[in-house]
């Protein structure tokens, strides 16, 4: 097995685009609940409560509402992923040839790939931005039922205007940015490396390399997806800047604020990356396309 990804043609770049979303539905799917937990984690911590452990928080939700409690925000998470995910992972590859000065003949360098992650990343989050917003807007609320998607953008707007829904465009693009550059390099790298050691294409070279990769964007992400918090659950005008979020994170809990919810995080960034990658390489194999 060549150590190479395939280079796509326009039609299967498009059909790619498809699979990938459908893969990243699926996957958030699988750990939605994680990210719920993860935001009354991360919150609690800004209302200088003591924040409760991965576990506890899950099950004080599941009491409080049940499963869901669990799954609110889920239409906007679900929308986010057919978007965002599909086109920062859908671009990821049209970058690797477009960066390819070799056309082909050579093995990418690493930092081509980790370029092209990174743009994918930025330019799906510049655009998808809002999903994010009432994702974590929904996660954050406290009001049983918990409020519709369109219930929360229509409550942004009348406060805040259309612009409301980019309140923090910057951070959000900085996490897509940084979480782009790490999940689909790290990938790649990995599954390269260990090609060439001898392995196969199958669940075990997937498994391993999405592990990893799940471990990798919680350590990278961290820090940016606590401002992000912050900042998109912030019922002022513009929720602040990232500056100022980091400020205030670094004032009220110290360095360890930046990676408040990782157990959180990891328990949805592992098991997202495994199904995410497990689904979107069986789909790809099932419609003709080569494994990344």
């Amino acid at each position: 097995m060549s150590a190479r990804s395939p280079t796509l043609s326009a039609e299967k770049m498009a059909i790619n685009f498809g699979l990938v979303g459908a893969s990243c539905v699926a996957a958030q799917g699988t750990v939605h609940w994680t990210r719920t937990a993860m935001v009354q984690q991360q919150l609690a911590g800004m209302r200088g409560e003591q924040p409760l452990g991965m576990m506890s928080q899950t099950a004080s939700i599941w009491r409080a509402e049940g499963i869901r409690g669990l799954y609110r925000g889920f239409s906007a998470a679900a929308l986010r992923e057919a978007t965002y995910s599909s086109l920062r992972f859908g671009l990821y590859e049209p970058l690797k040839q477009a960066l390819d000065t070799s056309e082909g003949k050579e093995e990418l360098p690493v930092i081509k790939k980790v370029a092209a992650g990174l743009i994918a990343g930025a330019g799906a989050a510049a655009i998808a931005s809002p999903t994010d917003l009432l994702m974590i807007q929904m996660a954050a609320s406290k009001r049983f039922p918990p409020p519709s998607m369109a219930q929360v953008a229509r409550e942004v707007v009348a406060r805040d205007g259309v612009a409301g829904l980019y309140k923090g465009l910057g951070t959000t693009v900085t996490r897509a940015a940084v979480l782009g550059a790490t999940k689909m390099a790290t990938y790649d790298v990995i599954k390269t490396e260990l090609r060439k050691g001898g392995w196969v294409e199958g669940p075990g070279l997937v498994f391993t390399a999405a592990a990893a990769t799940g471990l990798a964007i919680t350590i990278t992400t961290s820090p940016a997806t606590n401002m992000q918090t912050i900042i998109m659950s912030s019922d002022k005008a513009g929720g602040g800047s990232m500056l100022a979020a980091a400020s205030d994170i670094m004032r009220r809990q110290g360095p360890i604020g930046f990676f408040r919810g990782f157990g959180m995080q990891w328990a949805r960034f592992g098991p997202y990356a495994v199904v995410q990658f497990a689904v979107w390489e069986s789909l790809r194999s099932a419609c003709g396309i080569g494994a990344i």
